[in-house]
């Protein structure tokens, strides 16, 4: 299946910039950041990402390396300098996302502020919602998870609706892009009535992807055809 193997080589290239930053004498982030573009570059991989390409991509890409790092290698604990070094970030945000998990929604805007020591900004919520749909992608929480941290989030933080519905998109995109990979999705029909209910279950309004974006989801994250992915969008 392309969607295994591309995930797999993506894995692949985390694993190899993770091993280069733990045999580094004094890693730092800026290194990090460097050794992943690098890494992913060398594999002729595309970083994690959505339609666009900002300029400060592989920066965000350092998600997925914390990602492997922790739930794939759990090389944290061993090497936990070096991590608190680099990942200073990434764990903020994951401290954040245990906070989404283990409270009711009421709560969470007091306990945001306690872990980041100011409000929540857009900035905050793109990141928490990275994080926990990276999880998704690379395997290590199911699609319900997501759906219980997106429906969390947006009804803590309703002023940021417009951050959270981006997201949304690029979940759903990732949803069905990876069902037909799989073959679960074969048509039109199984395809538009999936991505409807998905969005009404989260209960955001205008948070359906287009056609267009899924198509280019497809290709950038599972490696479907363009002729593939057509004969079902269409």
């Amino acid at each position: 299946m392309r969607e295994v193997s591309l995930k797999r080589k993506r894995v692949k290239a985390y694993v190899n910039a993770l091993s280069e930053l733990i045999l580094m004498d004094n890693p730092t982030r800026e290194a990090a950041v460097n050794v992943l573009k690098n890494a992913l570059e060398s594999a002729g991989l595309e970083p994690f990402r959505g339609v666009s390409k900002p300029p400060d991509i592989y920066e965000k890409e350092m998600i997925s390396l914390y990602v492997i790092g922790t739930r794939g290698l759990g090389i944290h604990e061993e090497y936990s300098d070096k991590f608190s070094k680099i990942f200073y970030i990434e764990k903020m945000y994951d401290d954040l996302l245990k906070v989404v998990e283990s409270e009711n929604t009421n709560s969470l805007r007091d306990s945001f502020k306690q872990v980041l020591g100011r409000d929540v900004s857009d900035y905050d919520i793109a990141r928490l919602l990275r994080l926990a749909i990276t999880l998704y992608y690379l395997d290590f929480v199911d699609f319900n998870y997501v759906v219980m941290v997106l429906k969390k989030v947006v009804n803590a933080f309703p002023e940021h609706t417009d951050t959270i519905r981006r997201f949304i998109k690029f979940f759903i995109a990732i949803k069905i892009s990876s069902d037909i990979a799989s073959g679960l999705i074969k048509n039109k029909m199984k395809k538009d009535i999936t991505k409807q209910l998905i969005s009404l279950d989260i209960g955001v309004p205008k948070a359906v992807p287009s056609d267009r974006y899924i198509q280019e989801i497809a290709k950038i994250l599972f490696n479907i055809p363009k002729e593939v992915i057509s004969k079902i969008l269409k």
